[in-house]
């Protein structure tokens, strides 16, 4: 506890305002809009394997992606979970290693990330991941 109060005193002071600025234009950032992210996600995992770990059906997930529908305030959060969890994936492993990885038991997390993530979302993976990187 006492490096993490370390660390921050030698960070320079964040101002509130200016992240919570930053963060009001987000959302109309063009990485960060659900057609983008969905488009990302069907790039990165294909649109059979998206959807369902969104719950929600291939041709919905398809019409996020071309903006001809938007996600709900729970889609958009779903959306933004789900990639999240492909970004450090994609950070830590190959894309083999990644399939292999959420799809082992791990001991960390006591399951398959796959079935964690369906349960509980990507929080605790993110953090399993983040310990396989570190060498936990």
């Amino acid at each position: 506890m006492e490096e993490l109060q370390d660390q921050r005193a030698e960070e320079p002071a964040l101002s509130v305002t200016t992240v919570f600025a930053s963060l009001a234009e987000l959302r109309d950032a063009p990485g960060y809009s659900p057609k983008a992210i969905s488009e990302r996600l069907i790039n990165s995992l294909g649109t059979e394997a998206a959807a369902p770990l969104l719950g929600v059906a291939e041709d919905l997930l398809d019409r996020w992606a071309s903006g001809e529908d938007a996600p709900d305030a729970e889609g958009r959060l779903q959306l933004a979970d789900l990639d999240a969890l492909v970004g450090h994936l994609h950070g830590a492993f190959t894309p083999a290693q990644a399939m292999i990885w959420m799809c082992g038991y791990n001991v960390h997390l006591g399951a398959r990330p796959i079935d964690v993530y369906r349960i509980q979302g990507s929080a605790p993976v993110i953090g399993a991941i983040r310990a396989s990187a570190l060498g936990a």
